[in-house]
């Protein structure tokens, strides 16, 4: 009887072990408590004119939310990663047909949701009839909505993470930004784009960070030489097999900040952190119990 007992006790103590950590990996909305925001970002949400790229460290920015462990681009992404601390949240923004702002990554709705046809093409009203139907861990959220920039925003804001909009398709600048300043975001904003939507940013804003986005097989060379005829605080968001550490080195030396993107594995991530990268963009943070705070900001 002993032993039966014993063996009772080890099992419920596995089971609750289990449990607890299932659900610290994988809290329900609204059940877990965010984390220090880093030093940075503390001085900006408090109001010191910090630099949104400024000091010192590798930062982490949530590709398309924390899409490893949520759909992508969605409420649920947006919030998981402002609750698992990363620096950034990273999202794409497109114009709707009736110019309103909302973060879908693709020109069609048809990847993503139940709904079929180029995004542009649709009011913001009726794009609120389709739900997100595909990404990680979909089950454990319902009825999931495509968001507006301004809930983006909101929740970047309520957890001080940095925002990282990649412009897909934008037609009203002015717009966009309007709406970054009523949010109080243009202290911790970063806008990644063509170059063409990059230099229409510019002529408007002479604050915010702009950072061209470069694909692999490109040469970085390009992406440097374009960015050139752009003024104040900028850089490129690299494909990150397109660059070493000479080439990160070299875009620093022309004055431009530097990035990659989607990074993921634990021993990339470290060799990407010794070249000096400005931020790191990842679909989950490369090992997530060593790098899940930026402990070095």
């Amino acid at each position: 009887m002993y032993n039966v007992r014993k063996k009772l006790w080890i099992l419920a103590i596995l089971l609750f072990s289990s449990a607890a950590l299932i659900a610290w990996i994988f809290p329900p909305p609204g059940e877990y408590n965010p984390v220090a925001m880093p030093a940075s970002v503390q001085a900006q949400a408090a109001g010191e004119d910090t630099p949104v790229l400024g000091g010192e460290g590798v930062r982490f920015a949530a590709h398309r939310g924390y899409s490893g462990y949520a759909p992508e681009n969605s409420i649920a992404a947006f919030e998981f990663a402002g609750k698992m601390g990363f620096w950034g949240i990273e999202t794409d923004i497109s114009e709707t047909s009736d110019g309103a702002f909302v973060c879908i990554h693709d020109d069609t709705l048809d990847r993503t949701t139940d709904g079929s046809g180029k995004v542009t093409d649709f009011t913001l009203e009726k794009l609120g009839e389709y739900s997100i139907d595909t990404g990680n861990y979909l089950k454990r959220t319902e009825n999931l909505k495509i968001p507006t920039f301004e809930e983006y925003l909101d929740i970047c804001g309520e957890y001080g993470c940095v925002a990282v909009v990649e412009i897909k398709t934008v037609k009203n600048y002015d717009a966009l930004l309007s709406i970054i300043y009523e949010r109080g975001m243009d202290n911790r904003c970063v806008i990644i784009g063509a170059v063409k939507d990059l230099k229409e940013i510019r002529s408007r804003d002479s604050k915010i960070p702009v950072l061209n986005i470069g694909y692999y097989p490109e040469p970085y060379k390009d992406n440097i030489t374009a960015m050139d005829e752009i003024e104040g605080e900028k850089g490129i968001l690299y494909n990150y097999p397109q660059v070493d550490k000479k080439a990160i080195q070299e875009t620093h030396d022309k004055g431009m900040y530097c990035a990659v993107w989607a990074v993921d594995e634990e021993d990339v991530a470290e060799d990407y952190i010794g070249y000096g990268v400005d931020f790191i963009v990842t679909n989950e943070i490369p090992a997530r119990l060593e790098h899940m705070i930026n402990k070095n900001e």
